[in-house]
Order: structure tokens, then C-alpha cells, then sequence
């Protein structure tokens, strides 16, 4: 454990980058851009179990949003920037470096 953060196993890492990577190139709302940033904050530090848990979120249904999670978001879209910035990272991760 390294700052008191757990590490997972490099291949459910890079599984998830993978996964993530492939979303990047969708349409996202608001929320769904919230919690893929989460994911990606997760993925950066190497905790799949966090960027699974945002993925779940990510994918709810509109209709079970309001049930599931009543937080403030980001509201606000990826930018340009963030998207080449996460693809760059998240290539980086499913390659397992």
C-alpha cells in the first residue's frame, strides 16, 4: 500500500483504461463528463476499484441518476485539451506502462 491508497494488479488498470478509451470517443452530458473525470483521476493513480465504481455511475440510466447520486457535478463538458489529455494518459495505461 502506498500512501495508503491499494494498488491493483496492472492488468485491471489497464483493462479499464481500455475501456474508457474506447468511451472517450462518444458524446458525453454533464454527468456522464463528471464521472469519467473521476475515472480518469482514479485510473492516474492506478485504482481500478475507484474507476469502476465511476463507471457504474457513468452508466446509469437518466431516469436512476436522481436516486443514485444528488451531489453537485462539474457541469461543465470535456474540453479539447481534456480529451487529448486523457487519451494520452489512458493510451498510456492500457499499454500497461
Amino acid at each position: 500500500m502506498i500512501g495508503g491508497q491499494r494498488r491493483e494488479p496492472p492488468a485491471d488498470v489497464a483493462e479499464w483504461a481500455a475501456r474508457y478509451l474506447e468511451r472517450l470517443d462518444q458524446p458525453f452530458d454533464d454527468w456522464e463528463a463528471d464521472f469519467f473525470r473521476r475515472g480518469c483521476s482514479f485510473l492516474s493513480r492506478r485504482m481500478a476499484a475507484g474507476a469502476a465504481s465511476s463507471w457504474r455511475s457513468l452508466s446509469l440510466p437518466h431516469d436512476r441518476r436522481a436516486e443514485i447520486y444528488s451531489g453537485p457535478l462539474a457541469a461543465r463538458p470535456l474540453t479539447v485539451e481534456e480529451t487529448e489529455r486523457f487519451r494520452g494518459m489512458l493510451e498510456r495505461i492500457a499499454r500497461g506502462e
